[in-house]
């Protein structure tokens, strides 16, 4: 076997092993996220889904006991079951893949936050700037699970009440930020921490965007907010 042949074997080699490397990563992330989002699931049923039909129980045991019923009392009930019905459809749409797959990260991103905002306690925006295109591949479904990830993150620890997304579209790069007006944090201080602490939510987001060819800058500032920008380029 010639020089020129052994190399081009082992060209094909280190092909070969980084594309199932990078296979073996997209497999872990994707059960990374399937985890957090279980765990967003329970919350969502708990913190949500159950209150709303806890409620919906009170009032029929109300309306048992006074064994007559006005017609806005069954209306009142109604509305809190609508409501139930509601938050489930738009729960299980955030968990469907096929729903990026089929509409668009910008549409289902711009779902998720009308979802967060219909619980009252959040101002939420979504922004795009030039004209929308599709990206490739997996690309789509990874970021959008990587910024229900950061949206999860600032629900629980940054406090925030508004929460902006932005969107921009150009030829050979495509932009995604995530910005709220939470209280911030020391960002050298917590990547320094071990990967069993918080610090590492944050690492697997920048791992999951350089999976898909990306990059991820944050910046915090403590009683300010944070912003997380995903970077991807575009080939033309």
């Amino acid at each position: 076997m010639t020089l020129h042949r052994k190399r081009q074997l082992q060209n094909l080699q280190e092909k070969a092993n980084l594309h199932a490397q990078y296979q073996q990563e997209i497999l872990q992330s994707q059960l990374e996220i399937q985890n957090q989002t279980l765990q967003h699931i329970s919350g969502e049923l708990h913190d949500n889904i159950g209150q709303l039909l806890s409620v919906a129980r009170l009032q029929l045991n109300i309306l048992e006991e006074e064994e007559t019923a006005t017609s806005a009392q069954i209306r009142e009930v109604n509305d809190v079951i609508d409501k139930t019905i509601h938050e489930l459809r738009a729960l299980s749409k955030s968990l469907d893949g096929d729903f990026v797959k089929d509409f668009g990260l910008m549409e289902s991103l711009s779902h998720e936050l009308q979802r967060i905002r219909a619980t009252s306690k959040y101002q939420t925006e979504i922004i795009t700037d030039g004209e929308p295109y599709r990206l490739e591949g997996q690309k789509e479904i990874v970021l959008f699970r990587v910024v229900q990830e950061i949206l999860n993150n600032t629900l629980k620890h940054s406090a925030a009440k508004n929460i902006k997304v932005t969107l921009q579209y150009e030829p050979t790069q495509f932009t995604l930020t995530v910005q709220d007006d939470g209280k911030g944090f020391n960002f050298e201080k917590l990547k320094n921490r071990e990967m069993t602490e918080s610090g590492a939510g944050l690492r697997n987001i920048k791992r999951r965007t350089e999976l898909i060819g990306g990059n991820c800058q944050l910046e915090s500032t403590l009683g300010v907010g944070t912003k997380i920008r995903l970077q991807l380029p575009i080939a033309s």
